[in-house]
């Protein structure tokens, strides 16, 4: 091996150990600004062995160029390397600066994604309450109807015309029954409003009840993607005899003044509602079991007096086919 090989494996050799030495000194980057901090290390120490050899040449009798004063080989030395190492410590100073740059925007872009994964975590929760409020509301609601119960000892004035005796979500039928009038159909809404004046406690509760469910919905932070969502879960909860019910109790002024219809047109509840256009006059049924009305009384779910601006699409029949055929 040539002696210039050597040297240069020797160098390399003790500059492998200075480097180790001078990061286990400054710290690691995971750039390269230590290894450039060492490089202006580096140069200013080959810097100063190089002024400090010059000077020590320049200055020694046997150069025969001077006599040595220790004075002039200190203005010498300083007045050399002064400048020098400023400049030096100057680019040291703009890489840290750098470093400590590059170093705090790493630190906001984490900060920027711990406070994007709790906001994430926090709407997440919020999501995790609605959906558990909701579904003890629906359980409460299904608690409610297995509670219902329609015969002659719970009526304080109706009459039990029928002789029913029923319990659960029967007890609708029994209503829709107790309101139709065989020839005076279109009497239905008036019966209800009779019936719910001296029988609210029957299925008044109930009605609060699947009102506060849709206002919890309707008032709640979610989407609106979200919202219909429940809104058509609780929907495929209800009966046929449920929805019709619900029809006349909506439009009954003793019961609703308008809140809770708003919310039936928003959400398109009775969509499923098994209307029938009856061949004479005016008349529809709204369930299998009877539960005559009129188109007047139907358009109250179209378009509300105390919202004039509401358009079809608002309607709380949605798709339903005789709605869409008859009333649109």
């Amino acid at each position: 091996m040539s002696l210039s090989k050597k040297i240069k494996n020797k160098y390399s050799y003790y500059e492998k150990k200075v480097f180790r030495a001078f990061i286990n000194l400054v710290g690691k980057t995971k750039d390269k600004t230590t290894k450039h901090l060492f490089y202006i290390f580096r140069f200013a120490l080959f810097s100063s062995i190089f002024v400090l050899l010059l000077n020590l040449l320049l200055r020694l009798n046997f150069l025969g160029l001077s006599e040595w004063k220790l004075g002039e080989f200190g203005d010498f030395f300083g007045g050399v390397l002064n400048p020098i190492l400023t400049f030096l410590m100057f680019l040291g100073l703009l890489i840290t600066i750098v470093m400590q740059k590059t170093e705090l925007a790493l630190a906001r872009r984490e900060f920027s994604r711990t406070a994007d994964a709790l906001a994430e975590q926090s709407e997440s929760g919020k999501q995790q309450i609605l959906e558990n409020t909701f579904f003890n509301m629906l359980k409460i609601h299904n608690e409610n109807i297995d509670s219902l119960v329609f015969n002659n000892s719970v009526l304080c004035c109706a009459i039990n015309t029928n002789k029913a005796d029923t319990s659960g979500r029967a007890v609708f039928g029994s209503i829709v029954s107790w309101i139709y009038e065989e020839n005076h159909p279109e009497k239905s809404l008036e019966n209800y409003s009779k019936f719910q004046d001296t029988e609210n406690h029957i299925v008044g509760h109930y009605f609060r009840g699947l009102f506060q469910i849709l206002k919890f919905i309707n008032d709640s932070s979610c989407s609106d993607e979200l919202k219909f969502k429940y809104a058509r879960i609780l929907r495929a909860q209800l009966s046929t005899n449920e929805l019709s019910i619900l029809f006349f109790n909506c439009i009954c002024k003793s019961v609703d003044a308008g809140q809770f219809r708003i919310l039936l047109i928003k959400f398109k509840m009775l969509e499923h509602m098994q209307l029938r256009k009856e061949p004479q006059l005016d008349y529809f049924t709204t369930s299998s079991s009877g539960g005559y009305t009129i188109k007047r009384q139907l358009m109250k779910y179209v378009c509300l007096e105390e919202h004039e601006d509401l358009n079809v699409e608002s309607s709380a029949f949605g798709t339903n086919a005789v709605a869409t055929r008859e009333l649109y």
